[in-house]
């Protein structure tokens, strides 16, 4: 007997409408987060306007629960999510979001059936709800667009709705899994009509989505001066995102002590407050005065370096998800190889103790993205693999930087979206 493949199920399945008795259970649930969070919604125009006429919802994702926030506003139970195949394919999730009818998609792939599921949901009158980043943003600003995102908005010529949160990341960063109190406001306004679509230009498509789309949370808590308030400080897991010193250059070498962040080298030390300002505790000067701007200049530097760029080395192990059986972690995983990973400008490597050796092309490999649950996720030919190391895990965040920086080489498309929100 063939083993039953739970992936192709998932993937080449048609596209329903959500079911109506447990579409309509999910959002009173999505509904009661979002209340006991006391998010506040805003709209730019008559939500009733859109009844009856398919409609793309774009979502900035800069929260975890960006996605219960952005459909709890838009009040449409009818709607299509799509959705990051690794995140379908967990025991006790899966059998329930295809009842609901999300649609799979391999992050930052070219993926020709999602793209023909998503225009099958317009073409039948149907909605779509789009996070076209793909992931959580790793500072709180804006990550990267496929500007192909913008060749299937003229092609499905629906109405897009933008719906843009602020205060939300502040509230559940990406670099620690204290949950923090504060306001949170998500704006929902007409981005594109039909008509807009079928006269713009995909390039003009794009600017403005860009224009529209971007964000910078730290900035904006400049002018907003919200406080953001949890169980721990505001400093905690900074060094999860943060590694390098600009002070006297060192990496990893970043202790916490309370709402400080201290190199341990030099002794450079700042203090994160409750609105996550940073404040000069010692040192010369303060460099930045916010958590973005520190991590974007340590992209700047990896960009530099990659003309004499040293690889990248740990022991760690390579793994694969089982699509025959949903099983919980960790055994939902296959070993695929358990050995030294290295990282250079044209391959990752993994070769492995018991001989077991793997090889990708950077070329191909989009990112190598961080996640706190202490391993180092990517997309390779529309197949999710995930990388756990055995040593230090705030090393993570360099490799993630460094992956992203040497695809760019190959790929200019992509390199210029990325300049397009990073600078």
């Amino acid at each position: 007997m063939m083993k039953r493949d739970l992936k192709k199920e998932l993937v080449c399945r048609k596209i329903k409408k959500p079911n109506r008795f447990l579409a309509t259970a999910v959002f009173f649930f999505l509904n009661r987060i979002s209340r006991k969070n006391k998010v506040n919604f805003h709209y730019g125009f008559d939500l009733k306007s859109l009844k009856n006429r398919p409609v793309i919802l774009i979502s900035t994702h800069a929260s975890r629960l960006e996605f219960i926030y952005a459909l709890s506003g838009f009040k449409e139970k009818n709607i299509n999510i799509v959705c990051g195949y690794q995140n379908i394919m967990e025991k006790y999730i899966y059998g329930i979001l295809k009842r609901l009818g999300v649609i799979a998609k391999y992050l930052y792939q070219p993926d020709f059936i999602c793209t023909k599921n998503m225009l099958s949901v317009i073409n039948r009158g149907g909605n779509l709800a789009l996070f076209p980043e793909g992931i959580q943003s790793v500072s709180g600003s804006t990550h990267p667009i496929n500007p192909t995102t913008c060749k299937f908005l003229k092609r499905a010529s629906a109405t897009v709705v933008l719906c843009k949160s602020e205060g939300a990341y502040l509230c559940q960063n990406r670099f620690s899994k204290d949950i923090k109190k504060g306001r949170i406001d998500f704006y929902y306004d007409l981005l594109f009509t039909p008509e807009d679509l079928a006269t713009l230009t995909e390039e003009e498509i794009y600017r403005k989505l860009i224009e529209k789309f971007s964000y910078n949370e730290f900035k904006l808590n400049k002018v907003r001066h919200e406080k953001y308030v949890g169980k721990l400080p505001n400093s905690d897991g900074l060094d999860k995102i943060i590694y390098k010193c600009p002070c006297c250059g060192a990496e990893f070498k970043f202790k916490i002590d309370g709402s400080d962040f201290c190199c341990e080298n030099c002794g450079y030390t700042v203090t994160v407050d409750e609105y996550y300002d940073l404040t000069l505790k010692n040192g010369n000067k303060l460099y930045y005065d916010n958590i973005d701007d520190w991590f974007k200049w340590q992209r700047y530097t990896v960009r530099d370096s990659l003309a004499d760029f040293t690889p990248l080395e740990m022991k760690g192990s390579l793994y694969t998800l089982r699509t025959d059986k949903l099983k919980k972690a960790p055994n939902e995983r296959i070993l695929l190889s358990d050995g030294v990973v290295r990282l250079d400008k044209e391959f990752l490597t993994i070769t492995g103790r018991d001989g077991k050796n793997c090889k990708f092309g950077m070329k191909e490999v989009y990112s190598l993205t961080f996640s706190l649950l202490g391993f180092l996720q990517f997309y390779h030919e529309n197949e999710y693999y995930f990388i756990v190391p055995d040593g230090n895990l705030n090393e993570m965040i360099k490799w993630t930087l460094v992956s992203e920086e040497i695809h760019n080489l190959y790929d200019e498309r992509w390199r210029l979206a990325s300049i397009d929100v990073y600078g």
